[in-house]
């Protein structure tokens, strides 16, 4: 990932589709200073637009700590990122595999990634909660 100041063409900073791919990799890696590199101090989560936002950054590291407790054997695999400079949707699937390596449960889903001065400043996840209900609760 660029480092802020550094430019890269047009801009000074990472985009925020580089910063929302450095997001999800960090989390994927399980790398919590990582994942925290790429928050704005005062940066909110929204799970679901509805929901109540979670912040400040540290506290949004904690939750994605367990997050990735609940999912220890889960992958974050990044599909793509489509963006402007401050504005992205980071398009990656949650997998966790089946017994003896058989495919498992996968739920596809967004996030609308913000940023401001290098740092994220909001995240907003939209998923399918019914469809993630019945893969990852319903049927383990």
């Amino acid at each position: 990932m660029q480092q802020p100041g550094t430019g890269n063409g047009d801009h000074p900073f990472p985009t925020a589709a580089e910063l929302g791919r450095e997001f999800f990799e960090a989390l994927d890696a399980r790398d919590p200073h990582r994942l925290r590199s790429t928050l704005a101090d005062g940066a909110v989560f929204r799970a679901l637009p509805h929901r109540e936002p979670l912040g400040p950054a540290d506290e949004i590291v904690d939750y994605f700590g367990t997050v990735v407790s609940s999912y220890p054997d889960g992958r974050w695999e990044i599909i793509g990122t489509i963006g402007e400079a401050d504005a992205a949707a980071i398009v990656f699937v949650l997998r966790e595999p089946g017994p003896d390596g058989e495919p498992g449960a996968a739920s596809d889903q967004i996030a609308l990634v913000e940023s401001l001065d290098g740092l994220i400043v909001a995240i907003t996840g939209y998923y399918d909660t019914a469809e993630f209900q019945r893969q990852f609760w319903d049927e383990r």
